[in-house]
C-alpha cells in the first residue's frame, strides 16, 4: 500500500515536472532550471504540511492541486485528468458513457445543452437543444469555467436520478432525469427523398470513419446524389478522423494545415473527389473543433453551403499525454488554419445561410408554460401545472376544449387518449409515469423535422 501511494506522488510529481516543460515552451529546459523548480514546489509544499492549521491535507492533496492550479493557467481546453476522469474521457471516445444523454458546453456565458442524443434519458425528460442549465440539485451554477467538473456532476451511475433547473427562453422549471448507459452510435443516415440523403454526425469517435463510408455507400447506391450533412452539437474529436472523411467531401487539396509554437506547419490534403453534387452542411453554436475542421474545409473549397448558426469557435488543437495511474494531461499544442489560411479560433464559421433551430411560426417554446412531471393531476384541478399539460397535448394532435388552466372534461380525454397510444393505464389522470412520457414525446416532437427550420432552409437550397 506504502508502494502505491509512493509510485502516485511520484506519478503526479511526474505530470508536474512534464506540464511545467511543455506549458514553457515547446524547446528542452534546462536540466537546472528544472531542478531549481522542483526545489521551489518541494520547499512550498513542505512549509504548507508543516505549518498549515485551518484543516488536515496530505501531501498528496497539494501535489493533485498544484498540478491543477497549472492547468488553469492554461486555455479552457489544456486540462489534467485524474484517473476517474481520464477513464470517462477514454469511454466518451469509445462510444458509451453513463449520464443523461446530451452534450453540454457553454454558449454565451452559459451552461448548455447543445444536443440531445437520440433515445437517451436527456429526450426522455423532454430537455431540448438550447436550454440552458441554471442549477444542479439545487445548486446555483456560478462559475462556467471549469465545464468538467460541471459536466462530472451531472453525471453519474447508472439507474440514479439528478435534479437540474432549466431555463428555456427565459423561462425556469425544474427536471429530474434518471442516468443511464447511452450508446453513441455517431453516425446516422437516411433517404429525405428526391435523391437527397441525410447524415447526421454528432462527433468524431474512433467508429466515425467506418461508419460514415457505410452511409455514404449506400445513400449514393440508394441513387440520392445530393445531401444534408448535420454537424449540429458536434463537439469534434480526431484530427485523423475528419481528415479521412473529409475525402469524400472536399476536393483535392488542403484540408487543415496544423502550426506548431516552433514554427513548424503540417498541412493534411484530401485526395478524394466529392461524392455528392450539392451538399447544404448544418451547423450551431454546439458545432466546434472537428466538425469545424470539416465545415470549413467545404465552404472554403465551395463543395457545399453551411446553414444554420454561427459554430463555436475552436481552432486549437490537443494532445493526449498518459501518466502513471491512469492518470492524463491534455494539452494545448498548435492552432489550425482552414484551407484559405483563416483561423476561426475565438470567432467560429458564419453560415452561408442563416436560420434558427425551431419552427417558431408552429409553436414559440418560449411562450409555453414550463412543465414540471412530478406533479400529478386529476380532473378538477387548476393552475399552470394543468395548463402546461394541455399546450404539449394539444401540440401532439390532441384536442383540447376546457378554458386554459382547468382540468375539465376535455383535458381528461386527451389523457386519456395519450395513455392508450403509450399503452399505459387508461386512468384519465396524468400520473408522473404520464408526465414523464409526455414530456418525452414532446421534446421528440420539438426535435421532428417539421419543427426543424434548418433542415427545411437545407431542403429549399437543394431544390426538394
Amino acid at each position: 500500500m506504502q508502494n502505491m501511494k509512493v509510485n502516485k506522488m511520484i506519478s503526479k510529481c511526474t505530470a508536474f515536472a512534464v506540464a511545467a516543460v511543455m506549458a514553457a515552451s515547446g524547446i528542452s529546459y534546462a536540466q537546472q532550471d528544472i531542478e531549481k523548480d522542483m526545489e521551489f514546489f518541494n520547499a512550498t509544499k513542505n512549509y504548507i504540511i508543516k505549518n498549515y492549521a485551518a484543516d488536515e491535507i496530505s501531501e498528496e492533496e497539494l501535489i493533485d492541486a498544484a498540478v491543477k492550479g497549472m492547468f488553469d493557467a492554461l486555455d479552457k481546453h489544456s486540462v489534467y485528468l485524474d484517473a476517474e476522469q481520464n477513464q470517462q474521457f477514454s469511454e466518451e471516445v469509445e462510444g458509451s458513457f453513463t449520464g443523461i444523454g446530451a452534450l453540454i458546453g457553454v454558449r454565451d456565458g452559459n451552461v448548455t445543452i447543445l444536443e440531445p442524443i437520440e433515445d437517451s434519458p436527456a429526450v426522455e425528460a423532454g430537455l431540448l437543444p438550447g436550454d440552458i442549465i441554471r442549477a444542479i440539485e439545487g445548486e446555483e451554477i456560478t462559475d462556467t469555467e471549469n465545464l468538467k467538473e460541471i459536466v462530472d456532476r451531472i453525471r453519474g451511475e447508472e439507474g440514479t436520478s439528478v435534479n437540474l433547473t432549466i431555463e428555456r427562453r427565459g423561462r425556469r422549471f425544474d427536471v429530474s432525469v434518471k442516468r443511464g448507459q447511452v450508446e453513441l452510435n455517431p453516425v446516422k443516415y437516411r433517404e429525405l427523398g428526391n435523391g437527397i440523403g441525410y447524415i447526421k454526425l454528432s462527433e468524431f469517435s474512433k467508429v466515425s470513419i467506418k461508419n460514415m463510408g457505410k452511409a455514404v455507400n449506400e445513400l449514393k447506391s440508394q441513387g440520392n446524389n445530393k445531401l444534408v450533412l448535420d454537424l449540429r452539437g458536434n463537439p469534434g474529436g480526431g484530427l485523423v478522423d475528419v481528415v479521412a472523411i473529409a475525402q469524400d467531401f472536399v476536393p483535392k487539396g488542403k484540408v487543415v494545415t496544423i502550426k506548431y509554437k516552433n514554427g513548424s506547419e503540417s498541412s493534411y490534403p484530401s485526395y478524394g473527389t466529392p461524392v455528392f453534387s450539392k451538399v447544404a452542411v448544418l451547423v450551431d453554436r454546439g458545432s466546434a473543433s472537428a466538425s469545424e475542421i470539416l465545415a470549413g474545409a467545404i465552404q472554403d473549397s465551395k463543395s457545399g453551403v453551411l446553414i444554420g448558426e454561427n459554430t463555436y469557435g475552436k481552432g486549437t488543437v490537443q494532445k493526449l499525454l498518459p501518466l502513471k495511474n491512469g492518470e492524463a494531461i491534455k494539452l494545448t499544442i498548435a492552432k489550425y488554419v482552414l484551407p484559405s489560411g483563416r483561423s476561426i479560433d475565438q470567432t467560429g464559421l458564419v453560415p452561408d445561410i442563416e436560420a434558427g433551430r425551431f419552427a417558431d411560426e408552429v409553436v414559440d417554446i418560449g411562450e409555453m408554460t414550463p412543465f414540471e412531471t412530478d406533479h400529478a393531476m386529476k380532473k378538477g384541478d387548476a393552475g399552470l401545472d394543468v395548463l402546461a399539460l394541455q399546450e404539449r397535448l394539444q401540440l401532439l394532435g390532441y384536442e383540447i376544449s376546457d378554458p386554459q388552466g382547468i382540468y375539465g372534461d376535455s383535458t381528461a380525454a386527451g389523457v386519456v387518449a395519450y395513455q392508450g397510444k403509450v399503452e399505459m393505464p387508461q386512468s384519465g389522470e396524468a400520473s408522473a409515469e404520464t408526465l414523464s412520457s409526455l414530456s418525452g414525446d414532446f421534446s421528440k416532437f420539438m426535435l421532428s423535422d417539421d419543427m426543424d427550420n434548418q433542415l427545411k432552409a437545407a431542403l429549399e437550397y437543394l431544390g426538394k
